[in-house]
């Protein structure tokens, strides 16, 4: 009986079947260690990429189309260079001391939207309260590449959907300035 459970043992272990040659196994062990070199290698090369943003992160932006026909223009970059933030004055329209605009966010690397699909850019179409300092989303649409290409996926903000602060020294606090600025310089009925 234990020389029974004994074999068992040898032959169940994990990654050994009884139907496993000499020569899957070898094969199994030599993707093994390409899939490992091949990770290793896009991690090296990530780590490059991220690496030369910090150092330059305006290098990465410059390399996105400025869509200036839709009015679009750069606003800030993050210092390591991961996102860049684009805005619009097109459709921006004033209500009281309230402010609807378009804002464009880049991505230099895969991020996810709630429900799980990846994305590079996003275009969000924001209400402001200048008056209560707050924002809320009233849509937002997630691309698969950079520059607003790719397959799109749309999500809608809640007719009643809550308001947010503004924090100070966020892209939040930066995109509401803006905002709000812009819709006192300029009013469209």
């Amino acid at each position: 009986m234990a020389t029974l459970m004994l074999l068992c043992l040898l032959a169940c272990a994990p990654g050994r079947s009884a139907a496993q040659t000499p020569e899957q196994l070898s094969n199994w062990e030599a993707q093994r260690v390409a899939a490992a070199a091949d990770q290793k290698a896009k991690a090296e090369r990530l780590e490059r990429e991220r690496a030369a943003r910090r150092a330059d992160p305006m290098a990465w932006v410059r390399t996105l189309d400025p869509m200036s026909s839709g009015g679009w223009e750069f606003r800030t970059v993050a210092t390591d260079g991961s996102w860049a933030t684009f805005s619009t004055n097109h459709q921006l329209k004033r209500s009281g001391k309230g402010v609807t605009v378009w804002l464009r966010q880049e991505f230099a690397e895969t991020q996810q939207n709630p429900g799980g699909t990846p994305f590079l850019s996003l275009v969000q179409k924001v209400e402001y309260d200048c008056a209560r300092e707050r924002s809320r989303p009233l849509l937002v649409i997630y691309y698969t590449a950079n520059d607003l290409k790719g397959s799109e996926e749309s999500v809608e903000g809640e007719p009643k959907q809550p308001w947010n602060p503004i924090v100070p020294g966020t892209l939040g606090e930066l995109n509401f300035q803006w905002a709000c600025g812009a819709a006192g310089a300029k009013s469209v009925r």
